[in-house]
């Protein structure tokens, strides 16, 4: 009915339709009827629609030419009103057979006039002030109440309100009526261009997600979706182009942040996983867990500890680096220290640091505890052990390890400055550990340690080694060397011990040929021994040059 209401509203147009339609197809105008008046005497205004609708049908180009040519020079006689109902009649008959209605809003939107108002002497009625006001237009008449007691003639549309009222079928009718009018119907996106428009925007959000921070990603995807919005509404209502509004906003926008997120989250934890285990080939776990919370602890962390602490120092790494390719010597070198860290993690200690050839591990506690100095001595037997077997199997190449042990208070925390911290133990211990370590070159033993060690010490066979002055210190230094757990010990070591005591003493008696007469003895019968040789060679340096009066057998050593 909308139709042909409007055929017949725009035969003011049909001989300009005919005439126009002769310019592009003059075969198909000649199946058209001539002249608008016999068409509405003869009442064949539906067979008209059928027979223009079958012509352009049968040639869908022939819209677009009639209107190429309406826009031409050889139209501008027409009228603006002429030209536009023209452009709507080409279009109705162009466009798909089935378009969709775009309201105009709630009940009453299009201008509605009560019946009686109309029958009313013009002087009487506000809303007509001249009878002349209806001509050219298109009147349509029916049931057009906003508060319907009965339902007679209304349809629920999207405007339908909560209190029931509804849309009656002469508006509908005549909203039809003016989408053809005014070449406004609701025009959705094609298949193709819609799965397109989709795929393009969750694209666009993905790429925003995952190249923006997270904070900007949702931002941008929030400010993107207001934008689409916008232009969505801006597109429907200046031209009724209805394009994809649930999909892309209340599927895609949500999907993409969720996706976006949960990808961060699961990247964001995979590199920090990654950087703890980077951290812990560094520092402590009880430190990477630390940081992993507060990274402001790597500068305030430090506290005061008391532990043993354990330097080791490869013999003859000097001589090794001078003939081996420095990535021989780096693979050699991590195997090296692949044989000693083990020992270290086995016992419960951490590598604070490592210099060169050299190893610094330490135990450390908030008091004293000697299960702790136990695990350090065990270390140290272990490392002495692993380093045997390792240059046993390193075919020829060899590296003999020194040990020093000390124990006391020092404090354990990140050391540095500016950029740059390194997680270590700073004190006198770790100090004293180096020294000792240092004194084995000299004494000619592999493992030493201090007083404040063997306190603690009642499982292991300890050999007092006399007094030390160490590089760089001012009081002495009570030295013994660790031989092996007590319960392992042989006869042999106890006797090399308790011989060791004996020229000591004599030692300290300034009894020279009789402390040169015990270490030879030793010599001959437990071996070459490096301790009995150190004191034998001071021993016959005394004989010449008697030490001052107040010598009390404490030995200074200016070297490390």
């Amino acid at each position: 009915m909308p139709v042909t209401a409007f055929q017949i509203f725009a035969l003011e147009v049909y001989d300009d339709f005919v005439r126009l339609l002769q310019n592009v197809s003059p075969a198909q105008a000649a199946t058209l009827p001539a002249g608008k008046d016999s068409i509405l005497a003869s009442r064949k205004v539906e067979r008209l629609i059928q027979v223009v609708r079958e012509v352009f049908e049968k040639q869908p180009s022939l819209g677009e030419e009639m209107l190429a040519a309406l826009r031409s020079p050889a139209n501008t006689s027409l009228d603006p009103r002429q030209s536009r109902l023209l452009k709507s009649v080409v279009r109705m008959y162009q466009g798909t057979i089935s378009p969709y209605l775009n309201f105009y809003g709630p009940p009453g939107r299009i201008h509605t006039i009560p019946y009686f108002k109309v029958l009313q002497h013009p002087q009487e009625s506000a809303e007509i002030p001249q009878w002349t006001s209806f001509k050219g237009k298109a009147v349509f008449v029916g049931l057009s109440e906003l508060l319907q007691p009965e339902k007679k003639d209304g349809f629920p549309t999207v405007y339908t309100q909560p209190s029931g009222v509804e849309i009656s079928g002469v508006e509908i009718a005549a909203t039809a009526f003016a989408n053809i009018l005014e070449d406004m119907p609701v025009a959705p996106l094609s298949h193709w261009l819609h799965l397109t428009t989709v795929l393009l925007w969750g694209l666009m959000l993905g790429i925003i997600g995952l190249l923006l921070p997270t904070s900007t990603a949702a931002a941008s995807v929030t400010g993107l979706s207001a934008l689409y919005l916008s232009v969505a509404h801006y597109q429907f209502k200046s031209v009724g182009l209805w394009p994809p509004l649930v999909v892309p906003l209340f599927f895609q926008a949500p999907l993409a942040l969720i996706v976006v997120f949960t990808w961060k989250y699961i990247r964001t934890n995979r590199e920090r996983r990654n950087i703890r285990r980077a951290f812990g080939y560094y520092l402590p776990d009880k430190v990477v867990d630390q940081l992993a919370h507060n990274l402001t602890d790597v500068t305030s962390n430090a506290h005061l500890v008391y532990g043993t602490c354990l330097c080791t120092d490869a013999e003859k790494y000097a001589t090794l680096s001078e003939t081996m390719d420095p990535k021989e010597l780096g693979a050699f070198m991590n195997q090296y220290y692949s044989a000693i860290f083990e020992p270290v993690r086995q016992r419960g200690g951490i590598v604070s640091d490592v210099v060169g050839d050299s190893m610094l591990a330490i135990w450390a506690t908030g008091q004293p505890d000697v299960a702790l100095c136990k695990q350090a001595c065990l270390t140290a037997l272990d490392i002495d052990r692993a380093v045997r077997h390792f240059n046993g199997t390193s075919s020829g190449l060899q590296l003999p390890t020194r040990m020093g042990l000390h124990s006391g208070h020092m404090m354990l925390g990140n050391v540095g400055a500016i950029d740059h911290y390194e997680y270590r133990a700073v004190g006198d211990v770790v100090n004293s550990a180096v020294r000792l370590e240092g004194l084995n070159k000299f004494l000619g033993t592999q493992i030493l340690v201090s007083e404040a060690v063997r306190k603690q010490l009642e499982d292991f066979l300890v050999r007092p080694l006399g007094e030390f002055f160490l590089a760089g210190k001012s009081k002495p230094m009570k030295v013994y060397e660790l031989i092996c757990c007590r319960e392992e010990s042989s006869a042999a070591q106890k006797s090399l011990c308790g011989a060791f005591a004996e020229g000591l003493r004599a030692y300290r008696r300034q009894s020279w040929q009789e402390a040169i007469r015990i270490f030879d003895q030793i010599q001959q019968s437990f071996g070459s021994d490096g301790p009995s040789l150190y004191y034998r060679q001071l021993c016959n340096e005394f004989k010449k040059n008697r030490p001052e009066e107040n010598w009390n057998g404490a030995i200074r050593l200016d070297q490390k």
